[in-house]
C-alpha cells in the first residue's frame, strides 16, 4: 500500500496537487508540464511547491518538507538546479533593464537550453519555469520545442499561461496539462479567515478576488489598495448614477490616458465592467454570484430601476470601450460614446 503524502501547502487545486505529488513521491515525472488558468490563483506558488518536491532532501512521503537546505533555496529562488524565466528576468539581464518587454525572446529560450543542457549540480532534476509561457515570441517557442521534442532525462519543464490555447499545438502536444480553476469564494474567505482576516472583511475580499487566492491574500495584505479600490467602485457607481457624472469621468479618464496612464484607465474600466455585470446579476436574480458584494444595496437599487436589455446594453457599451482602446481608437472618442450608451437612471 502507498504511504500518504504530507499534505502540499498550497490552498485548493486538489486534483493537480495530487497528481503532482504522486509523480515527485513514484519518480514518475513528465519531462514538461503546462498549467493553464487566470493570473493570481496559484499557478506560480504551485509550480514552485513542485519544485520544492522534486529536489526535496526528505523521505519521498514527506516532500516537500520545507524545511531542508534544497526546499529553502527553492523557496528564495537561489536553487542552482531551479531556473525561472518572465520578461521581468528577461530585462533583469539586460543593460537596458527597463521591463518594457512585451515578448520572451529566443535570446532568453536559447540562454535557458544552454543551462538546463547540463547535469543537476545537487539534485535529481533541474527544473525550469518558464512564467508567462504564452508571451513567448515565435522564434522563442520554436526554440522551446527544439528542446521538448528531445528533452535531457534530468530536465523538468514547466510552463505557465494564461490560456492553454494560446500556445501553439506543437508545444501543447509536447506537455503535461495541469488546468488550474479559481477556487469557490468560500475557500478563499476560509483561508483569509484562517490567517486571522475578520470574517466580514474576508468574505468582502474573497468576493472581489473572483477565486483568485493570490489576488485575494495581496489586498488582505495591503488595506490602502483595498480602500483605493473600493473608493474606485464608489466613483464607477456614482458614475452609473448620474449622466452629468458620467460625462465628468469619461473625460477625466481620457486626460489620464493622454498623460500615458493607459493601464490606469483600462483597469477602471475593466471595474465599470464588473459593475454592470453585477448590476445583470442582480437584475437576473444571481445576487450570490456578484464581485462587489460589499456594495449590494447600492446596486441592487440601481438594478431595479433598469430591464435586463438596458443593463445588457451598459455592459455591451462599456466591453466594446475595451476593445476600441485597445486598437488604439481616440480615447475621448470612445469614453464619450461608452458612457452616451448607457441605460439613463430613472
Amino acid at each position: 500500500m502507498e504511504i500518504a503524502a504530507t499534505p502540499w501547502p498550497i490552498v485548493g487545486h486538489t486534483v493537480a496537487v495530487e497528481m503532482l505529488a504522486r509523480a515527485a513521491r513514484t519518480g514518475q515525472v513528465a519531462h514538461a508540464y503546462l498549467f493553464s488558468g487566470p493570473e493570481g490563483i496559484g499557478r506560480f506558488t504551485l509550480a514552485r511547491i513542485f519544485a520544492q518536491a522534486l529536489l526535496c532532501e526528505a523521505p519521498a512521503d514527506e516532500r516537500p518538507c520545507g524545511r531542508c537546505s534544497a526546499c529553502q533555496r527553492v523557496e528564495r529562488g537561489v536553487h542552482p538546479d531551479v531556473s525561472v524565466i518572465s520578461r521581468e528576468t528577461q530585462a533583469a539581464t539586460e543593460e537596458r533593464g527597463d521591463g518594457k518587454h512585451t515578448r520572451i525572446s529566443i535570446e532568453t529560450v536559447r540562454n535557458l537550453r544552454a543551462s538546463i543542457s547540463l547535469r543537476p549540480m545537487e539534485g535529481r532534476w533541474r527544473v525550469a519555469i518558464i512564467a508567462e509561457s504564452d508571451l513567448l515570441s515565435r522564434d522563442a517557442f520554436d526554440a522551446l520545442l527544439k528542446t521538448l521534442e528531445e528533452p535531457p532525462p534530468f530536465v523538468v519543464l514547466i510552463l505557465i499561461a494564461t490560456e492553454a490555447e494560446a500556445l501553439p499545438e506543437t508545444i501543447r502536444s509536447r506537455c503535461q496539462p495541469v488546468p488550474l480553476e479559481p477556487l469557490s469564494r468560500s475557500a478563499v474567505a476560509d483561508e483569509l479567515t484562517r490567517r486571522g482576516i475578520p470574517p466580514e472583511e474576508a468574505a468582502t475580499i474573497a468576493s472581489l478576488s473572483r477565486g483568485r487566492i493570490g489576488h485575494a491574500l495581496a489586498l488582505a495584505a495591503d488595506p490602502e489598495a483595498l480602500n483605493a479600490r473600493r473608493q474606485a467602485v464608489d466613483a464607477g457607481l456614482e458614475m452609473i448614477e448620474s449622466p452629468l457624472a458620467a460625462i465628468a469621468g469619461a473625460r477625466r479618464l481620457a486626460d489620464t490616458y493622454r498623460r500615458g496612464q493607459r493601464d490606469a484607465v483600462e483597469r477602471q474600466i475593466d471595474l465599470l465592467l464588473g459593475l454592470w455585470r453585477d448590476l445583470l446579476l442582480l437584475a437576473g436574480g444571481c445576487d450570490d454570484a456578484i464581485v462587489n458584494a460589499d456594495r449590494c444595496d447600492r446596486l441592487a437599487r440601481l438594478a431595479r430601476q433598469w430591464t435586463l436589455a438596458e443593463i445588457h446594453r451598459g455592459v455591451v457599451a462599456t466591453l466594446q470601450a475595451l476593445g476600441d482602446l485597445a486598437i488604439n481608437a481616440q480615447p475621448r472618442l470612445v469614453l464619450d460614446h461608452m458612457v452616451t450608451q448607457w441605460p439613463q437612471p430613472r
